[in-house]
């Protein structure tokens, strides 16, 4: 358990010492990550709209994997209160939800609102190009025909997405066409990840370890596989947390391992290291191969310095692209789905091979999709942080 003192060392720290702390270790490398897992999943998605089905670009909803398990260690790397001894501090908890929300939430209820504006026009160009071109698993069902189930007539929907809620609904978690599912999982996860913190320091996490790894592979028998409904109830996307809070725990677990390892010079080797790093392990044992051969990666990148990759992904260009990569995943739908109406309605559009009406796509989107992304970043995301930055310091001092 780590709310025990090591050698002799207490780790309690001052709010000063921690920010310079998180300042002098910023790991440049995961902006350049976060950007890449973005295009990924804009590939991904215009991929299946074009038609062409390539292994890589296929398996895109892996990329979110990556994200939260970027996110349970990019939250603890930079929580600012001591995670051992006194592990539950109201004002470090009230200044984290006020900035996740501040973080995520404008951005969103923009994007929702031009959802709202647009929705009859979206339905249409979405059933219009998943009827010229079926998206891969249309095949698995008899008499495929586009269904479109975004709905925005019901003060239940309007509240369950501001809260954002509608993911511990089945059937709402795919009720816009934002791929906004994963926030509201991401949201589940800031809810309790204060109390996983505690749990951490009173409770051994070999224990916490395995109920993670336990709820993910039973979830899809209880809630349901996408297509496949579960046994009680039929969740599309895996929204509900039980999906995935093995993913955010094995995060957290690499961002203990690291302020540990730094704040107390323990050895690689030393056995609370060693401990952490197979709860990490139990964590992940229900992921697919991909993403725990990732998970590894992950580990390592933060860990330590590896020569040519970690100033590759450190490069200016790749840490602009993470920093719109939030911009780019929530938005790029936004311009995919009335690009690709536009060029069903063209037959040389449709006589080409499917590589070629991917390439041709992405030529379309990807400067519009990028320059929408940084004007978001610019006009909504960053005052929005800043905000929620002021907003604490002026309401706790």
């Amino acid at each position: 358990m780590l709310s025990q003192p090591t050698e002799g060392r207490t780790i309690t720290q001052t709010h000063d010492t921690q920010s310079a702390f998180n300042n002098a270790h910023h790991l440049n490398a995961f902006d350049g990550v976060r950007g890449l897992l973005a295009v990924w999943v804009y590939l991904g998605h215009v991929a299946n709209a074009a038609g062409f089905h390539q292994y890589v670009l296929a398996a895109h909803a892996l990329a979110v994997d990556f994200f939260m398990i970027l996110s349970g260690f990019l939250m603890i790397h930079t929580w600012k209160a001591d995670l051992y001894h006194h592990p539950f501090n109201l004002q470090t908890t009230l200044r984290f939800y006020l900035a996740r929300f501040f973080r995520i939430a404008p951005l969103y209820y923009l994007l929702l609102l031009v959802c709202y504006l647009a929705l009859p026009t979206l339905s249409l160009m979405q059933a219009s190009a998943l009827k010229a071109i079926p998206p891969p698993w249309a095949a698995t069902i008899a008499n495929y025909a586009p269904a479109i189930s975004w709905n925005f007539d019901s003060l239940q929907w309007l509240f369950l997405h501001l809260s954002f809620g509608f993911g511990l609904v089945p059937g709402m978690e795919a009720s816009t066409p934002l791929p906004d599912w994963s926030l509201s999982l991401e949201m589940q996860f800031y809810l309790v990840m204060p109390v996983l913190i505690v749990l951490f320091a009173r409770v051994p996490i070999i224990l916490l370890a395995t109920a993670g790894a336990l709820l993910a592979l039973a979830a899809p028998a209880w809630f349901g596989n996408y297509l496949d409904a579960g046994s009680i109830a039929h969740f599309g996307q895996p929204s509900l947390l039980a999906y995935r809070l093995n993913a955010f725990m094995a995060g957290m677990l690499i961002g203990y391992w690291l302020k540990r390892h730094t704040v107390q010079s323990t050895k690689f080797f030393d056995s609370r290291n060693i401990y952490l790093m197979i709860c990490a392990g139990i964590c992940i044992v229900p992921l697919s191969k991909p993403v725990i051969l990732g998970f590894f990666c992950i580990a390592t990148l933060a860990i330590w310095h590896i020569p040519i990759v970690t100033p590759a992904l450190s490069l200016k260009w790749l840490r602009r692209l993470g920093d719109i990569s939030y911009s780019v995943y929530l938005a790029h739908l936004l311009v995919v789905i009335p690009v690709v109406y536009w060029l069903i309605q063209r037959s040389g559009f449709m006589g080409q091979p499917a590589y070629l009406r991917f390439g041709i796509t992405v030529a379309l989107t990807a400067p519009i999709v990028l320059f929408v992304a940084y004007v978001l970043h610019q006009a909504v995301e960053k005052p929005s942080i800043s905000f929620g930055k002021r907003l604490t310091k002026h309401a706790m001092g």
